[in-house]
C-alpha cells in the first residue's frame, strides 16, 4: 500500500515498444478483470489504460493513454500501479473483493484477516479464529456485504 488512500495493485517493468507499451507484474487477482479504459495511478497522478495483453507465457503487457513512444514509458519504469480505495468495489471477483484490503483487518468482529496467497487457480486466506486457520477465499465461505467482508460459515464460534 502507497498510503491510506492507494493500493498497489502492480508494477511498470521495461518499455517493451516504440508505441509505448510497457511490461507489467500485476497482482493475479486483477487479471480476472478487463483493465481497458479503467483509471490507475502512478505517483498519485492519474492515468487511463487503454490495453493490457498477455505477452508470452504469464508475462503482460500495459499501454497507458497519451504514452505513446518509449521515451515517455521509460519514464513510466519501475512505477508502482494503483488504484484509490475508494474504487474497491469496482474490483468484484465472484462477489469478492481483492483479499489484500482485508489483509490485518477483522471481519466478523473477532476474526482477524492474516494473509493470503495463491495455489494454482486458487485463492486461500490465513484468518486468526482462536489459533490460526486456513481457508478457501471464495464465495460458499465468505460475502460481501454493505462494504464489508464477512465469513459465512464460522469454523469455531
Amino acid at each position: 500500500m502507497i498510503n491510506k488512500n492507494y493500493y498497489n495493485i502492480g508494477i511498470l517493468g521495461k518499455p517493451h515498444s516504440l508505441k509505448g507499451y510497457l511490461y507489467i507484474n500485476h497482482e493475479i487477482f486483477f487479471r480476472n478483470f478487463n483493465l481497458n479504459s479503467r483509471k490507475v495511478h502512478i505517483n498519485e497522478k492519474e492515468y487511463e489504460i487503454e490495453e493490457i495483453k498477455t505477452h508470452l507465457k504469464n508475462r503482460f503487457l500495459v499501454k497507458f493513454k497519451n504514452i505513446d513512444n518509449i521515451e515517455k514509458a521509460e519514464l513510466l519504469r519501475n512505477q508502482n500501479v494503483s488504484i484509490k480505495i475508494e474504487d474497491k468495489d469496482s474490483y468484484l471477483y465472484k462477489g469478492l473483493p481483492w483479499p489484500a484490503f482485508y489483509t490485518n483487518e477483522t471481519i466478523n468482529k473477532n476474526i482477524k484477516f492474516l494473509s493470503y496467497f495463491y495455489s494454482d487457480n486458487f485463492i486461500f486466506c490465513n484468518l486468526l479464529i482462536q489459533e490460526e486457520v486456513v481457508m478457501p477465499y471464495n464465495e460458499h465461505y465468505f460475502a460481501y456485504n454493505d462494504k464489508s467482508l464477512i465469513l459465512k460459515n464460522k469454523l469455531v464460534n
